[in-house]
């Protein structure tokens, strides 16, 4: 989220945003830091961070965009359907649909005078509130659509004997990389700017598209992440016995290209959007 702020092109929007890098960064932890911890998390919520095709009988590149289409042909309720394949995509787009309800709020309202310029009940500064929260919580989904395993039934690899690849992955091996690391995905992202042309084909794109876009990016690369694995012991599934692997330390120098790529497509894409 943080790049992203650094990648926009819109002159005005890029000037409001420079100062909010780290405000949209935090925001963007949200869903998986305070919404962990509140009474009403559940199954549903869960579900919004992954696809799992397979439970359905897809493959990450046929599921249909069309929610309703997936329900009827499966004989599903909406909800059975998020609660079994997983709702990422369509909750990336209910983010983007609100963030746009706030600039729309935003737009058609005087701007504040200068009694009201804090004042958070003024349309205007709702608007912008709307705007900034939404696009910043659509951020965290983009992310989630680029990282392998959150696009996979087996989502922790305990099917190949890799039981606690998501972790060592997502979170340990990043954690093991330098303080230099934003800066990193920043300079991936802009070659991935330059290398996509025109813009105009990106801005076409919907966001269900573009986040279908970076699942199958990100299952294809899943086969490169388990060559990679520095795995010493395999897992086994009926113990529930985790894999042992090299320290994070390892891990972040075989999975840095992979993960800079990831984080770096991510963050062009929520620019465009």
């Amino acid at each position: 989220c943080e790049v992203a702020t650094r990648l926009v092109e819109n002159e005005e929007l890029a000037q409001f945003l420079r100062g909010r890098g780290h405000q949209s960064g935090h925001v963007c932890n949200i869903p998986d830091i305070q919404w962990k911890d509140i009474p009403v998390a559940n199954a549903l919520l869960d579900s919004s961070h992954y696809m799992n095709p397979e439970t359905l009988g897809y493959t990450i590149g046929d599921v249909p965009l069309d929610l309703e289409q997936i329900a009827t042909a499966k004989s599903k309720t909406k909800e059975q359907v998020a609660l079994e394949l997983g709702s990422l995509w369509w909750r990336a787009d209910q983010f983007y649909q609100r963030a746009v309800e706030g600039v729309r709020l935003a737009k058609g309202a005087e701007f504040p005078d200068k009694n009201h310029l804090k004042d958070i009940a003024h349309p205007y500064n709702q608007g912008i509130f709307e705007f900034i929260v939404n696009v910043s919580l659509l951020g965290h989904y983009v992310g989630d659509a680029s990282m392998p395993y959150h696009n996979t039934i087996d989502y922790d690899g305990w099917e190949k004997g890799r039981g606690g690849i998501h972790a060592y992955y997502e979170s340990f091996s990043v954690e093991a990389m330098g303080l230099d690391l934003e800066n990193l995905i920043y300079e991936q992202s802009i070659v991935l700017k330059k290398k996509s042309g025109s813009l105009k084909v990106n801005l076409n794109q919907t966001v269900l598209e573009k986040l279908k876009e970076l699942s199958i990016k990100a299952v294809e690369e899943k086969i490169k992440v388990e060559e990679l694995d520095p795995l010493l012991t395999a897992s086994d599934k009926v113990s529930k016995t985790y894999a042992k692997r090299l320290p994070p330390e390892k891990g972040a120098e075989l999975f840095k290209d992979l993960i800079l790529g990831q984080m770096a497509r991510s963050s062009f894409a929520l620019s465009v959007l």
